[in-house]
């Protein structure tokens, strides 16, 4: 999600369940969901300070900012800290947070999510913040009454990996899954920062998904290399606001097109089918 060099053939690794170290073979047999995917924890930053701060703010724990990892692998999408955040870095981190759910919830295995990721909880930059039984690390509620829109998204996303049975499986997608670029093959240069799923649900008696992966700052127009025009509905894009970043499948505008611009630092989902009980009884909208 920071658009770092070469990561796409690990990205695949992780979507498709991490059979790297838990192998799909005759001896081990080893199952997916045996993998706990997740982007954050109790410890290092929240899931709004991994897109929010560059470095660790711990003085407040009286190691002279000593404690915590150094490197946090985040990215403060161009401005340090929340003081005087300019509107369309808060956007673009809304985005990010976004699309981390997106790619937890779409991955092969067992997901865990940290409690308050999903209306955006911080902890000022605090990576460590152990010995903070404060403000610090309470969940604010606050924020969650005024980030309801990402509160509905993480939302809709679970209930979406609910519906589809194709996503959590018992046993790695095999050949049910093809890999694309924005063309018919992946880009696995050093420079890419694009990848596109295709996955068939037949087996599970599930719909087929289509997902798009933009990590550049660049939009990116995406070639659909399954089914015809008209035959695909979006039913999330990260790069739109609510409530047009994710509809029911059945509600989902058609794709009329044989391609897809993806914005940049977006993930777009398409449905092919629907999943019969898709959010008919505990709708996320």
């Amino acid at each position: 999600m920071r658009g770092d060099p070469g990561l796409v053939p690990a990205l695949m690794q992780r979507l498709y369940g991490s059979d790297d170290l838990f192998p799909d073979d005759r001896m081990h047999a080893f199952h997916p969901y045996q993998s706990v995917n997740y982007v954050t924890c109790h410890d290092g930053f929240t899931l709004y300070d991994l897109v929010s701060y560059d470095r660790k703010r711990n003085h407040a724990n009286g190691h002279n900012n000593t404690d915590g990892p150094e490197e946090s692998y985040s990215w403060n999408c161009g401005w340090e800290g929340d003081n005087g955040t300019p509107a369309e870095v808060l956007q673009l981190r809304q985005r990010q947070a976004k699309n981390f759910c997106c790619l937890l919830l779409l991955a092969n295995g067992t997901p865990m999510l940290r409690a308050g990721d999903e209306f955006l909880q911080t902890q000022g930059g605090n990576n460590n913040p152990y010995n903070q039984d404060n403000g610090t690390t309470w969940l604010d509620w606050d924020r969650l009454r005024v980030n309801q829109d990402d509160f509905r998204f993480f939302r809709c996303m679970i209930r979406f990996r609910k519906a589809h049975p194709s996503l959590g499986r018992s046993r790695f997608w095999r050949d049910d899954v093809r890999w694309y670029g924005t063309g018919p093959t992946v880009d696995m240069g050093p420079s890419s920062c694009t990848l596109a799923v295709y996955l068939r649900g037949a087996s599970q008696q599930d719909a087929d998904l289509y997902v798009m992966i933009n990590a550049s700052d660049q939009d990116a127009t995406f070639q659909i290399r399954e089914g015809g025009p008209g035959e695909w509905r979006q039913v999330f894009d990260t790069g739109l606001v609510s409530p047009d970043d994710f509809h029911e499948p059945a509600d989902g505008p058609f794709v009329r097109a044989s391609f897809y611009v993806v914005r940049s630092r977006s993930v777009v989902g398409l449905v092919r089918g629907e999943a019969q009980e898709f959010m008919e009884n505990d709708g996320c909208l």
